[in-house]
């Protein structure tokens, strides 16, 4: 046997600039590609766009006053960069064509916000600088999802440091926010809550001690252990549903002082509109992507004539402009080429999806059907990543008027979480996980008990034993 260094040919996909331009674009949402084309065209001069006014209903792109297509109002996107401002009695007067709705709309007050609001006279501006990167931290349910000591070394602050100003979070409103575990919540709002009778001290206990038994509501056997009456610990348990929120973002809804402040509603912007026309069997959907006809690009026609020039064999001695002109117009070219072929294999994709998924965008999500980035991305002959990319943080109108992610359409869980959501809402008594296991292999749904328990969770849904 002999060991040696053999060379064959081998098939490799070459990188172009314009399949990274393609890639960047591709997975830039609405709002971050308007901001991707603000930034190249303050970078390259010979860049030039053209905005055009546009109906938010159905995203058609006209002229005029109104949308002939669903006679919407058109809004005014093209705006002057200085704009003539009148004050009057104190309040400003706009012209009807220059009037922008959203301008009376507040700005959002979100979690982070009302957190800040009130920690900020409690630390000092280092310890405030803590305190954002911990609710930078927190999950969709009001938990710290971090381990202290690794934060510690990141933001290179002492363990204790941390822990006093998480301390001082915890207690703000809502009270348990940042709890590292459900239990750990329960006990701060206990403490929160100033109650020194027999039955505080019991609720104590039973989330210490016995919460495992409490959430299957084995209330003979923690009364056993405790050696207290049954009816005590069912006193406790009621006093922790009535009075106590296992995950802190619930309480939001019941604070008083939360319920002062706007909520946080971030507005979705869709990235495609999906309409249905046609009679019950034979329905026709229409893809329609409202940013596509919104911004014309070009090059701008002094570097297009400049160019000409160059490439005529004129302008010899000006070797440093020539080489300007030609760099920028052979950026603006695969820009423009980068942005038409993003829209080319949005639709692509998305018209992919409709076709696959038609049940689902008819009806609602216990219709959708098993599918995968591969699979689409193999129908399409497309490569997954495309793919990925072509869905990743966008957004989309449905028939119904409901705003869906695109990574909606992939997502197996939906039809799962919806029939749970429906029998917890309608059930007579509380149903456990292992209950519902049993319902959803009924409907042809298999899933372990410890999966049915995370779609539980991420719905915002108690435990059986706390509803």
């Amino acid at each position: 046997m002999s060991i040696g260094v053999s060379v064959s040919p081998a098939l490799k996909p070459k990188i172009t600039p314009k399949m990274v331009i393609l890639s960047r674009l591709l997975e830039l949402p609405s709002a971050e590609m308007e901001q991707a084309i603000r930034q190249e065209l303050a970078e390259n001069p010979a860049l030039q766009v053209a905005e055009s006014g546009y109906c938010e209903n159905c995203g058609v792109t006209y002229s005029g006053s109104f949308c002939p297509h669903c006679q919407g109002a058109m809004r005014a996107k093209v705006r002057s960069d200085s704009m003539d401002e009148s004050y009057s009695a104190g309040s400003v007067h706009w012209a009807d064509d220059e009037w922008d709705p959203f301008s009376t709309v507040a700005t959002p007050w979100s979690m982070r916000d009302h957190l800040l609001w009130q920690v900020s006279p409690l630390v000092s501006e280092a310890e405030l600088e803590i305190v954002c990167l911990l609710v930078e931290n927190l999950d969709h349910r009001g938990l710290l999802d971090c381990d202290l000591e690794s934060f510690a070394r990141t933001v290179d602050v002492s363990v204790e440091q941390v822990e006093h100003v998480l301390s001082v979070m915890q207690r703000q409103d809502p009270v348990g926010i940042g709890a590292r575990t459900v239990e750990e919540s329960l006990l701060i709002q206990l403490e929160s809550l100033e109650e020194g009778d027999d039955v505080a001290l019991l609720c104590e206990r039973l989330i210490l001690e016995h919460w495992e038994s409490l959430c299957k509501d084995r209330l003979d056997k923690i009364a056993k252990s405790l050696h207290v009456g049954i009816e005590e610990v069912r006193r406790a348990r009621d006093f922790i549903r009535c009075h106590l929120h296992p995950y802190p973002i619930s309480a939001c809804a019941q604070s008083p002082s939360y319920a002062e402040r706007p909520v946080d509603a971030q507005y979705l912007r869709p990235d495609v509109i999906i309409t249905v026309d046609g009679p019950q069997g034979e329905e026709e959907f229409d893809v329609r992507f409202p940013e596509q006809g919104r911004f014309r690009l070009g090059l701008d026609q002094t570097y297009r004539d400049l160019c000409e020039v160059f490439d005529a064999g004129a302008g010899q001695g000006d070797e440093r402009g020539q080489e300007h002109v030609r760099r920028y117009v052979a950026r603006g070219q695969l820009f423009i080429s980068g942005w038409e072929e993003r829209w080319r294999t949005l639709r692509k994709v998305v018209e992919g999806l409709v076709e696959f998924q038609r049940e689902f965008l008819l009806q609602d999500e216990r219709a959708l059907r098993p599918l995968t980035r591969a699979r689409l991305a193999e129908t399409l002959g497309l490569h997954e990543s495309t793919v990925s990319r072509a869905t990743a943080s966008k957004y989309a109108l449905i028939p119904g008027g409901r705003i869906v992610a695109l990574a909606d359409f992939f997502d197996g869980s939906l039809k799962a979480k919806s029939l749970i959501k429906e029998w917890v809402s309608q059930e007579s008594s509380p149903l456990t996980d292992g209950e519902l296991v049993e319902m959803l292999a009924e409907a042809g749904i298999t899933l372990a008990r410890r999966t049915v328990q995370t779609y539980r969770q991420a719905l915002g849904i108690l435990p059986s034993g706390l509803r």
